[in-house]
């Protein structure tokens, strides 16, 4: 080949070349991003949600902007959350979240408390009959504050909630400032002891710092898949 058809020849090559590489960036620019599910974080905002209560109507986080909230992962039948044979081990039958609560209201009249149950995969059952009986225990245990069905378990999976129960305290900007155990009682007892969830509204009211950030929940797991 002389060298007046040998450049041409070459011309053609990389001009091909590059072609292809524009193709293969532009390729590589346009795949898709897997998306990932941002857990909530002590010190960032906490996820927004939209659920249904036991009698059906639609409750938001953000239908209390400006207050604090108290969320508490709830489920009928555990022993340390809503199950009435768990005794002194549960929160609800032993009277520790009624005194929390009538507590809590003295240090900030204007707090929030909200029980989100995320059990329909773990109990096999659909929203409608999960909150059936939600319904029938909050009446048999006296409990006062609103029970959210979490149906698909995404806002368990926002929150990274792993047991019932495990509580996230939200001050009135929207902001997780604690999230973990509900007290120290693990074994169970009926005084409130040392409660995470009212030492965390004391000192949000006061303008204070909150400590501890966290403490490991206990309880039964939360199953989400």
């Amino acid at each position: 080949m002389n060298m007046k058809t040998l450049i041409p020849a070459l011309l053609v090559a990389v001009t091909t070349s590059g072609l292809g590489m524009i193709a293969t960036a532009k390729t590589a620019e346009a795949a898709p991003v897997e998306a990932t599910v941002a857990v909530a974080e002590v010190g960032k905002a906490a996820p927004a949600f939209s659920l249904k209560n036991t009698d059906g109507k639609k409750v938001s986080l953000a239908d209390f902007k400006g207050k604090t909230v108290v969320l508490e992962w709830f489920c009928p039948t555990c022993p340390y959350s809503g199950g009435e044979r768990g005794g002194d081990r549960s929160i609800h039958a032993s009277g520790r979240v009624g005194a929390l609560m009538t507590a809590m209201k003295k240090a900030d009249p204007d707090a929030v408390y909200l029980l989100i149950d995320s059990s329909t995969m773990k109990m096999r059952t659909t929203a409608e009959k999960l909150a059936e009986q939600d319904a029938a225990i909050k009446k048999k245990l006296g409990i006062t504050a609103p029970i959210l069905i979490d149906a698909d378990t995404s806002v368990a999976k926002a929150y990274g909630a792993k047991a019932t129960p495990h509580v996230f305290v939200i001050d009135g900007e929207g902001v997780l400032r604690y999230q973990g155990a509900f007290d120290d009682q693990r074994r169970g007892g009926k005084g409130l002891g040392t409660n995470y969830v009212l030492t965390s509204v004391t000192a949000i009211k006061k303008g204070e710092k909150v400590e501890p950030t966290y403490v490991k929940q206990y309880g039964c797991g939360v199953k989400t898949n």
